[in-house]
């Protein structure tokens, strides 16, 4: 079953690539649907709220004592992140480089940063309990405290959503 969870993830994510490289060739500013934000930035906010939907409802899957149901779309959702993350928002960084400490004193820039900080984490827990549950990391280098860190990791992932809105308005509204 770790193989059906890993194929559908890697499928999600690679169709999550061909919608992010459909968006792409819309062109960088092409208008969103959204109202004030680019395309990208429009399909990229749904795309994550679907997305700490889809871990939510893995919680709900777990509690319910279903876990190879948890663990397929567990490993799906973190996998579009994934795709979401490289193919999306490490290049949107580019748009607040930082030049010196006194740069975070924008709240557009200091809240992008703590968006990116606290998500690049949440992803990386992501990814290794994804490698865990599916038993692809060795035994040796497994978390023992993982019910901790899946708790810690669902709670980053709303943190991160709340702070992508807050984003998108610093950059789109506001």
């Amino acid at each position: 079953m770790h193989r059906v969870a890993l194929l559908l993830g890697v499928g999600l994510a690679a169709a999550t690539a061909a919608v992010v490289a459909i968006v792409h060739g819309q062109g960088k500013d092409a208008a969103g649907f959204l109202g004030p934000g680019t395309l990208v930035a429009d399909v990229n906010l749904v795309l994550e709220v679907v997305l700490v939907a889809g871990v939510t409802f893995g919680l709900w899957l777990a509690r319910r004592g279903n876990i190879e149901a948890h663990r397929i779309n567990q490993t799906s959702w973190v996998l579009v992140n994934t795709a979401l993350v490289v193919l999306i928002m490490i290049s949107s960084m580019e748009n607040v480089a930082l030049t010196s400490a006194s740069d975070l004193a924008s709240p557009r820039t200091a809240i992008t940063w703590l968006h990116a900080t606290l998500g690049a984490c949440t992803a990386a827990a992501g990814l290794w309990l994804v490698l865990q549950m599916n038993d692809v990391l060795p035994r040796s280098v497994h978390v023992k405290g993982w019910k901790t860190l899946m708790r810690l990791t669902l709670a980053g992932y709303w943190a991160v959503a709340l702070l992508g809105f807050a984003t998108y308005y610093f950059f789109y509204v506001g």
